[in-house]
């Protein structure tokens, strides 16, 4: 796409730009809410202001206890007031809206990018800042890079420049034991349990299970999945819906037998009245109504804490329970959606600084505070002696947290980071610790025994080796590549019609209204699209370069 082009693409934004700015509300309902430390306690200087775009959940974040303190201790660290427009967008509408105001190039100073983002044309655009020209100026952040492997090269293009800061949380497990997973499958346990249904560990399993729910409830739908997608059916073929490491090179996962394989399985459940035709469409607060109102019984996907927070809700007999991805025994042992919990990571958040803030340099020193120890501890435990305590120099929750039915609940009151709702601070680092030491209660359901503990104290979990077993997918140790821009413009270039392409057939596919007798055609398609040959050689060009 050429300048021109990109140009009318970002005016032809702008109507739809309106529209997404009035819904950029905070929890107020105000479009922008101005948040500065107490004056008569503030240092004195030239105050630092800038604007900053963060999603919500609903609750006033400058009102909580924390929130104020942080702006106290930040304001004691920067030597001056501190001045910030904090514009909170809901969490449901956040990917959205925030590509709406990309689009329309009318950014807040600092800004989390919708999940998973590539910036490279917003790099390419001038419309964020290259990090590394203020490189001195965070040491704290760069400090935290050389603790992580391929630190500064996860972060960084091939030509040296770095768009975006990183969310980061220190490890929660040992080094090489202990195995973080954040999506897992989820069942109404208390019904397989009354009706004789075996908790499936494989994915002939899970339709049977699936069929005898169908019985048992002919009205109803079974099976639906969250994030409208069929990730836990492509882990256990053992394939990506998308370009993936296989453990040697990186391929395109939509022309893998797995892929196809996945898919038929999925239609096989939606042409028998099994998997919920909504599951494109529901969305997180759909899927829990239908959990609650005994629509659904199985998910093939899950959000690993919900399902107990969905028991807590419920609070009438419904136990739901959490487990691994079911097997595919043609594939072996099912990837499973794994976190590294075990050494200094970079998490899924990113966040940049939009080219037009007027002070960058003070923005960067600014974040940069936010890796630093003592911000840390404050925004993910709180304050000494009234949310923590020291045990031998570490610090861990008080009894009114680990006594509490819903410990989440609790911090809330105090607006801590590891609480349910609240995200203090610019919400880009945490103490990961913290999330295991007051955990709620799970229902769980490992190698073959029920268990109710916080699934990152499950005693099977925390067992399993790491990296080495056998739920840890290739992905995991994929080398750290890095694109030029050029190169990053050219996979876009490439893969945005085919992805788009794809996103549609598949659901087609899935319901039926494609025939898997026209599978040929439609990977021919996918190859006329555009040169996945010339992407995948980029990629891999990338992979040689990183373990050279």
């Amino acid at each position: 796409m050429n300048s021109k082009m990109k140009s009318l693409g970002l005016l032809s934004a702008a109507g739809l730009l309106a529209l997404a700015i009035a819904g950029c509300n905070n929890s107020n309902g105000n479009s922008e809410a101005t948040a500065s430390g107490s004056g008569s306690d503030s240092p004195g200087g030239a105050p630092l202001s800038f604007s900053v775009t963060l999603s919500s959940d609903g609750v006033d974040n400058t009102q909580s206890l924390i929130q104020k303190e942080w702006l106290k201790l930040m304001e004691q660290k920067m030597g001056r007031k501190i001045d910030i427009k904090w514009n909170y967008i809901p969490s449901s509408d956040y990917d959205q809206k925030v590509k709406l105001m990309i689009a329309g190039n009318d950014l807040t100073d600092f800004f989390m990018t919708p999940l998973f983002y590539d910036t490279s044309d917003m790099a390419k655009n001038g419309q964020i800042i290259d990090l590394m020209q203020y490189k001195d100026s965070m040491p704290n952040y760069m400090n935290y890079l050389s603790q992580v492997k391929n630190g500064l090269a996860n972060v960084t293009n091939a030509d040296g420049q770095m768009f975006v800061f990183k969310e980061t949380s220190y490890p929660r497990f040992e080094k090489d034991k202990g195995m973080l997973i954040q999506n897992v499958s989820a069942y109404r346990y208390d019904l397989f349990q009354e009706n004789n249904i075996k908790i499936p560990t494989t994915l002939d399993e899970l339709y049977e299970a699936g069929k005898q729910f169908k019985q048992l409830y002919p009205n109803e739908y079974p099976i639906n999945t969250r994030w409208n997608d069929l990730r836990s059916l492509f882990n256990a073929n053992h394939v990506a819906n998308d370009i993936y490491w296989d453990g040697s090179k990186y391929v395109y996962g939509i022309l893998e037998d797995g892929y196809k394989e996945a898919l038929q399985f999925a239609n096989k459940l939606y042409a028998e009245k099994l998997l919920d035709p909504e599951y494109l469409t529901d969305t997180d607060d759909t899927l829990k109504q239908k959990a609650l109102n005994s629509k659904n019984f199985i998910w093939m996907a899950q959000w690993f804490t919900d399902p107990a927070n969905y028991t807590r809700e419920a609070n009438d007999g419904k136990v739901f329970a959490v487990s691994l991805y079911p097997d595919n025994p043609q594939y072996g042992k099912s990837w499973q959606n794994v976190a590294n919990g075990n050494t200094p990571d970079l998490g899924w958040g990113q966040y940049s600084i939009s080219s037009g803030a007027k002070n960058p340099e003070d923005i960067v020193k600014f974040v940069d505070l936010q890796y630093d120890p003592d911000v840390i501890r404050l925004v993910t435990w709180g304050i000494e002696g009234t949310t923590y305590q020291l045990v031998d120099g570490e610090p861990t929750f008080t009894d009114e947290f680990k006594n509490a039915d819903d410990p989440w609940m609790v911090g809330d009151q105090y607006g801590i980071r590891a609480s349910k709702h609240y995200r203090p601070g610019l919400q880009i680092s945490a103490d990961s610790k913290a999330f295991v030491d007051f955990a709620a209660m799970d229902y769980t359901y490992f190698d073959g025994k029920y268990e109710e503990a916080p699934i990152e104290k499950s005693t099977y979990l925390r067992s399993l080796p790491m990296p080495d077993n056998d739920y840890v997918p290739s992905s995991y140790t994929a080398p750290a590549i890095q694109f030029t821009q050029d190169e990053s413009q050219q996979i876009s270039e490439i893969m945005t019609p085919i992805k788009t392409y794809i996103q549609s057939e598949e659901s087609k596919f899935v319901a039926g209204k494609e025939s898997f007798d026209n599978w040929s055609k439609f990977t021919d398609k996918v190859k006329g699209m555009g040169d996945i040959d010339k992407v995948l050689k980029i990629y891999n060009d990338a992979a040689q370069r990183a373990m050279n």
